[in-house]
Formats: C-alpha cells, structure tokens, sequence
C-alpha cells in the first residue's frame, strides 16, 4: 500500500507529502508538526487501551487545527445487535478473496481484530484532543469514516 501511496504522490507531482512506515505507537516523528495525518484500516489492529494511547500520539504529531483522517472498522450498532449484525456482514462476503473479502477473513477479523464500538472510540478521540468535524458511518454499521481536528 505504501508503494502505491508514493506512487500517487509521485504522480500527482506533489513534494511536500511524506510517506511513512512506522506503528502508532512506535513511529518517532522529526521535524515540524504536520498538517494532516491519514489513517485507512489500521487502528483496528490496536485493543482500545492502546488505540488510546496512539492518539494522543497522532495529536501531539499535529499542528493546532491540522487533521486527521480515520478510515477503519468501527461498529456502530448496539451490542444487543451484535450476532445479527456480525452475521449480516460475514454472509456479504463473497465465495472468496478474489471478489474483495471472503466469508472466512471476515469472521477471523472479528474473532481475533480489536475492532471497536463508535460510542468507546469517539470519547477517544475527543479525549485525546480531537474535534470530530465529521463522521459517517457504512450502511452495514460496520465501518466509519471522521474528519478529525486537533485543538
């Protein structure tokens, strides 16, 4: 995914885009405090105690007012609705990888991922320094997109 990232950047002539490889928790950033950040199904492999702890990290990476974009598989049902919304999702996937996700790697995702509810990661985020400027949620529930300002 990086390649193609910097092959984008690379393409759309843009040098003032930085590429990095590095775990939120482990990623030590040099230099000025950037202006945006962009996360695409990744947090999710963090337990909530450590999704915590990554952003305030990526906060205090920020310039006041710069922004964060989160991309990941957030749950935004009712844990009541938990078997039937889980259940809706596995059967969404096709026969195999080839047609996107199969069956059996969405199951392994919610067995063994740290995927979160909306109501525990967006008292996170604003606990972290986050504004959230805008959330949208996938129709299935089972995935969300913010547009995050750091105060």
């Amino acid at each position: 995914m990086l390649e193609r990232l910097r092959a984008k950047v690379v393409d759309a002539g843009l040098s003032n885009i930085e590429v990095a490889q590095a775990g939120f928790l482990s990623y030590e950033h040099k230099g000025d405090p950037v202006d945006l950040i962009y996360s695409r199904y990744a947090l999710h492999h963090l337990p909530d105690f450590w999704k915590a702890l990554a952003l305030q990290r990526l906060r205090r990476i920020l310039r006041p007012g710069g922004m964060l974009r989160l991309w990941d598989v957030v749950y935004n049902f009712d844990p009541a609705d938990a078997g039937e919304r889980v259940s809706a999702w596995c059967e969404s996937a096709g026969p195999d990888a080839e047609q996107g996700w199969s069956r059996a790697e969405l199951e392994e995702h919610v067995r063994d991922e740290s995927s979160t509810f909306t109501w525990l990661l967006e008292p996170m985020m604003e606990r972290s320094g986050f504004h959230i400027e805008q959330a949208s949620y996938s129709e299935d529930c089972m995935s969300a997109q913010y547009v995050l300002r750091g105060a």
